[in-house]
């Protein structure tokens, strides 16, 4: 809006001084009355899209359009990595999405910059990015070899016109060109410096009612050059276990402090359920049965993977199994370009579970759902087979999964079908924040990636 704005002001007096010159030249004044009103049919869809993202109090992980699926984003450097990005580093994040559709669309973003709690900051887009704000998505392709027809859709990011110059947390918000009150989707993702740096270990809870369930994530703050003058008003850290952001500790201040380090370690504190490992499933083969599945049929005109029927787990003993923390990939076997070759494939879910009390739902849970309750991952309890049951379209790859529940009051617990323990190999990663007084915006100043073992 600010952009918009300062050029227009530009261009009106540009164009004032010229029409007061006594040599009036009337062909020099169509000209420039020409390239001051593109000016303004250019600029305009960025000023509407700053309006229209703006509404959002908070931003989340969200798809707004029924079409879109399989939405990747992550560091271009590693296919299984969080979206995390070192300012003015030269590294790129990487977006990946499909529409089940066989028609394109021009697609354009722009990028918010956020405060720890991912409503939108106070500071204008001037102060946050470089270049125009807004820009298009190039790469666009059609899906070939598969049942279901798509379009794929690439993107890195940033670009030369649409840079972010400060740190912190940020949201992509992916719109319709020239309409962006048409949001197709929002991501999150961070970018850093390294103003300290983060040391720190998984253990074990101590002993008490989380010892045998429990993990604790300790870690210290290195502040090398003792910038830091008032940690309890200006620092802030969040733990989040495995990439979910409903799995996290919001730590407002260090539980010790000294020159130039702040303890985040204490007894009883910072303690998350450990869970259990992921199941999963494989689909890069539909010719033959994977580990896990039970079925593969193709039922004109679409593939359909039978899962094999899952038991809960919450009173098993706890068995070491590699996973992927949640996540999954995308692969298809013996493809060249995996992510156009790749079918979408109906993976159907089979949990032994009694039917619920009235008000309790069980739900597929992981990345493949966005770490997200809802109907696209709710599971329906079936009196004749006595499973709750559930079918969701996936695109071919490898897929990490768990079953949570949702009680009458809202309330989510993965423990009671899958057991928690201690030795759980889950990944931590710690963000510390500096809010800067002087700019108003919230610093992302370290992070830390730690996997337990």
């Amino acid at each position: 809006m600010n952009t918009m704005l300062f050029e227009t002001e530009f261009y009106m007096k540009k164009a004032h001084l010229i029409m007061s010159l006594k040599n009036n030249n009337k062909h020099i004044i169509v000209i420039l009355l020409t390239m001051f009103f593109i000016c303004i049919t250019m600029k305009t869809g960025l000023c509407l899209n700053q309006n229209a993202v703006f509404y959002q109090e908070i931003f989340t992980d969200s798809i707004y359009s029924g079409d879109i699926h399989t939405v990747l984003l992550r560091n271009a450097s590693w296919e299984l990595s969080l979206p995390v990005m070192e300012l003015n580093s030269g590294q790129q994040l990487e977006l990946l999405f499909d529409e089940l559709s066989d028609r394109s669309r021009y697609l354009a973003y722009t990028l918010i910059h956020c405060d720890t709690e991912w409503r939108p900051s106070s500071i204008s887009q001037q102060q946050y990015l470089h270049g125009f704000g807004e820009g298009e998505i190039h790469e666009v392709y059609r899906s070939f070899s598969t049942t279901y027809d798509y379009i794929h859709y690439h993107l890195n990011f940033p670009e030369e016109n649409v840079r972010p110059v400060i740190s912190g947390n940020y949201a992509i918000v992916v719109y319709e060109m020239n309409r962006p009150e048409e949001i197709i989707l929002t991501r999150r993702f961070y970018i850093t410096e390294k103003l300290v740096q983060v040391e720190g270990n998984i253990s074990r809870a101590p002993h008490g009612i989380h010892y045998e369930s429990g993990q604790q994530v300790e870690f210290s703050v290195i502040d090398p050059l003792n910038e830091i003058r008032d940690p309890d008003s200006e620092i802030l850290a969040v733990i989040m276990q495995n990439g979910c952001h409903d799995h996290s500790i919001t730590l407002q201040r260090p539980f010790y402090m000294e020159p130039g380090r702040f303890d985040y370690t204490g007894a009883d504190r910072n303690i998350f359920p450990g869970g259990n490992e992921f199941r999963n499933f494989d689909t890069k083969s539909l010719k033959y049965q994977s580990e896990n599945i039970v079925r593969i049929d193709f039922m004109n005109p679409y593939w359909h993977v039978f899962l094999k029927p899952d038991e809960p787990r919450a009173y098993m003993p706890f068995f070491s199994d590699s996973d992927l923390d949640g996540a999954f990939y995308i692969d298809r076997e013996n493809a060249t370009e995996k992510h156009r070759e790749s079918d979408y494939v109906y993976v159907h879910f089979r949990l032994d579970w009694p039917a619920t009390h009235a008000g309790e739902t069980i739900y597929v849970y992981g990345m493949l759902s966005d770490w997200s309750l809802g109907d696209h991952n709710r599971m329906t309890f079936n009196p004749e087979t006595g499973y709750h049951e559930l079918t969701m379209l996936l695109k071919q790859g490898w897929y990490d999964y768990e079953y949570v529940l949702k009680d009458f009051n809202n309330e989510t617990d993965e423990v009671i079908i899958e057991g928690s323990h201690y030795e759980t190999g889950n990944t931590y990663s710690i963000f510390i924040y500096y809010h800067d007084v002087r700019q108003n915006y919230d610093r992302l100043i370290g992070y830390r990636s730690i996997k337990a073992s």
